[in-house]
């Protein structure tokens, strides 16, 4: 039986696992940190669980290819729940408040009533909305296994979207903004992605939510891993943790072993390799097989292919309360990281999870965007002054809390900071590129990124991951594992079973 050794135990990793598994391979997932998951992260802190990565997961709508997809690996399935909320997002502004509704005619009649000046961009958006809830994620093979007709059908079912697409693709989130009058709603538009994105990806994301394709999964992110590995176990796989990847062992374009920091060396007939792209490409590989992608977006033109992250803030709530909403933009005062104001911080609400607190008690996390520039300073800081790393976060703590208890009267007394991480954090973790949670922004200046998982000079090593397809996140991370396998299987058509 063939073997294949898997680098990682995000949802990447364990996605490949799964399908080896399936197609009769004998795979087993190397995980460095202590639990799998990846950046599918959550811990305990006081008796209440953070979820560090889950507001919500594209491919909850049973019609979509992607859905069939985390049903095969465990995710979604009759017997999981899946909550959808009213509201994708509260915004606040000049004492209005705007929804962006599940239901689109609510959505619609209420971006009216707030601003009947703005009707015919209110309009053409609604339209937008409409049209983009046709986008699909192909996740049942990779683009190159396509077949003349799936090509041809695939461009059929898109055909409206591609034509808004080759417009608003060029456009900026902080430019289309700008065409309303209300500044809610250009609030409502810039608030929830950076505005130097493409406002395409905006109508992907709020057409998805209104299509019943971006829900919250029962248990979050520990409830997506562990459904995960549990089918991943039921089928024979194996899980090893602790085990940090220091070499892929490459001789005659040959990858025929993988050298650990615990000093062992555990060979294979393929390898795998999930984790952050960066990290293989920059750490694990050598340097001849040095990737002309990873070349250009990670270090010859890094302007031009921005990344984002996040510092994450987990406050406990002594009681139940029902005066905050599952989702907010709230408003901050007085906050500067690095000499750059942060305004607006994204609100998540844990009260749907009831398992994520004591009886009695809630969990509140707050979200701040952060920028390459802002993870240079937070890892500069703790590298070269940790103290003043540890003061920082509690100052930022501090000012948010207070910006808690303003918006939140009823809070005021009642709440304590569990934890705050910052980018840093999830490279220390996960290995990822600049605490990146997401893969390259979307921007007007760049186009979609698309890497076909393999290695030049390389016949047996295959890539997974978010870094693969844009926008990245764990829907591109879980069809990417799912593609490793079925273009290994292309690639050797002595293993004949596929998935």
């Amino acid at each position: 039986m063939a073997k294949v050794l898997i680098i990682g135990g995000g949802v990447a990793g364990l996605a490949a696992g799964i399908y080896a598994q399936k197609a009769g391979l004998n795979s087993t997932i190397y995980e460095r940190h202590s639990v799998p998951g990846g950046l599918l992260s959550w811990w305990n802190r006081k008796g209440y669980l953070l979820d560090n990565c889950v507001h919500w997961l594209t491919g909850t709508n049973p019609k979509t290819d992607i859905y069939k997809v985390w049903e095969e690996v465990g995710v979604l399935g009759k017997d999981v729940h899946v909550l959808q909320p009213e509201s994708f997002m509260q915004v606040e502004s000049g004492g209005e408040t705007l929804n962006v509704w599940h239901d689109i005619e609510r959505l619609h009649a209420d971006l009216l009533r707030i601003s009947p000046r703005d009707k015919k961009n209110i309009e053409e958006f609604i339209g937008l909305l409409r049209i983009y809830q046709n986008v699909a994620l192909v996740a049942h093979k990779p683009m190159e296994q396509l077949s003349v007709w799936e090509y041809a059908k695939l461009i059929w079912s898109m055909r409206k979207v591609g034509k808004m697409h080759r417009i608003y693709s060029k456009m900026s989130i902080g430019e289309y903004a700008e065409r309303f009058h209300s500044p809610i709603i250009r609030k409502m538009l810039n608030v929830y992605f950076p505005k130097f994105y493409n406002v395409s990806s905006l109508f992907y994301v709020y057409a998805a939510f209104c299509n019943d394709n971006a829900d919250l999964p029962q248990g979050g992110s520990k409830g997506m891993m562990e459904r995960m590995v549990r089918r991943y176990e039921s089928t024979g796989g194996t899980i090893c943790t602790g085990w940090e990847a220091e070499q892929i062992n490459i001789q005659g374009g040959h990858a025929y072993s993988v050298s650990f920091s615990n000093g062992e060396t555990v060979e294979a007939d393929y390898i795998i390799s999930t984790c952050d792209l960066f990290h293989t490409m920059a750490h694990l590989l050598p340097i001849e097989y040095t990737d002309p992608y990873m070349q250009e977006h990670f270090i010859d033109l890094p302007k031009k292919y921005p990344t984002y992250s996040s510092v994450n803030l987990y406050f406990a709530v002594d009681h139940v309360t029902r005066e905050v909403p599952c989702a907010l933009a709230l408003d901050i005062d007085n906050l500067r990281i690095d000499n750059r104001d942060v305004k607006t911080g994204f609100l998540k609400h844990f009260n749907y999870e009831t398992s994520f607190s004591p009886e009695g008690k809630s969990v509140l996390q707050v979200l701040l965007m952060q920028y390459e520039e802002d993870y240079d300073y937070w890892e500069r800081l703790r590298r070269e002054d940790y103290q003043a790393y540890k003061t920082e976060k509690n100052l930022v703590a501090k000012i948010v809390q207070e910006a808690l208890e303003k918006r939140f009267s009823e809070l005021r007394g009642h709440i304590s900071l569990l934890d705050i991480v910052t980018p840093v954090t999830n490279t220390r973790y996960c290995n990822v590129y600049k605490g990146a949670f997401m893969s390259f922004a979307l921007t007007p200046q760049n186009e979609k990124i698309y890497h076909r998982g393999r290695i030049k000079g390389v016949d047996n090593l295959y890539l997974a991951g978010q870094w693969l397809q844009a926008p990245g996140g764990l829907p591109n991370a879980v069809v990417t594992g799912k593609f490793a396998i079925q273009r290994l299987l292309k690639d050797h058509k002595e293993l004949q079973k596929r998935p």
